[in-house]
């Protein structure tokens, strides 16, 4: 008998675990939907990035491939030197019908970074839409506005963003994870119209928005400091001595986490120009 009411004492005692299990059965459910959501929502977001990436990536590879032809080398033994102009064909009439911005044809041959530099009215709607002024978080290589289009101001300065899937400027951050690459190729060209120019890497680093390395000199004596200053800061000694006076051309892209002050800047300065 008393294990008749032991028992009974035990289901009794199981009965009521059961009932407060049934009473958690509604909340588990709503994490459980609260959580799936946060994951359908987390997924939807990230195919909507990378399929933007996609988008942007596919329309600069086109206009590569449409507009801009690189020509076979000359061999060393016809006399090219490390760091004369690649052979490149470009047609500026076709990409200026595509956006009448169309400044230059940017080109950094030890990342592989080709891109169209564009020039809007503002520093802002090219962070948000493409060459083709497509709505993109991709957006477009623009230089600053109101600088000379010939590249003759004392500092100009072309910005893109930092895409993680390595497009616009997000492959300028292997110059900081291998630093041999000036070594064997430091320059990068601008094309337009009128004339080639070629820039030798001088400097680069981490620095914070806003800070005197988005300065913009007025003299002679100003330039000269700057690349002075931007020197001492750089994560590459330059080795080789520098044309004075000559115009210095900066690559800006954002650094470190996403809405950041970091910035990493790659200063580059003219040393050869090339009239068509």
């Amino acid at each position: 008998m008393a294990d008749s009411g032991k028992d009974k004492k035990n289901l009794k005692y199981g009965k009521k675990k059961r009932g407060r299990r049934k009473r958690r059965r509604p909340a588990e459910a709503v994490l459980m939907f609260i959580f799936v959501g946060i994951f359908v929502f987390s997924a939807v977001q990230l195919l909507l990035i990378f399929g933007e990436y996609k988008q942007g990536s596919s329309e600069y590879e086109k206009l590569a491939e449409e507009y801009v032809q690189f020509e076979e080398k000359k061999t060393a033994d016809a006399g090219e030197q490390a760091g004369d102009f690649p052979a490149v064909g470009i047609d500026f009439d076709a990409l200026e019908s595509v956006n009448g911005d169309f400044r230059a044809w940017l080109e950094v041959p030890v990342l592989s970074l080709g891109y169209p530099v564009v020039q809007g009215k503002d520093d802002s709607y090219y962070l948000t839409h493409t060459f083709e002024k497509k709505e993109n978080s991709s957006g477009a290589i623009f230089m600053n506005k109101g600088a000379a289009d010939d590249f003759s101001d004392w500092n100009t300065f072309l910005y893109g963003h930092n895409m993680k899937n390595g497009s616009m400027f997000g492959r300028l951050k292997q110059l900081i994870r291998d630093g041999s690459l000036c070594d064997s190729d430091p320059y990068f060209y601008l094309f337009t119209k009128e004339a080639a120019y070629r820039y030798r890497i001088a400097a680069f680093y981490v620095t914070e928005d806003g800070s005197d390395a988005y300065m913009l000199p007025e003299s002679a004596e100003q330039a000269e400091k700057y690349l002075e200053k931007a020197m001492a800061a750089s994560l590459y000694r330059c080795r080789e001595v520098l044309p004075e006076d000559a115009p210095v051309v900066t690559l800006s892209t954002c650094y470190g986490k996403a809405g950041g002050t970091q910035r990493f800047v790659v200063h580059g300065v003219q040393d050869k120009m090339k009239e068509y």
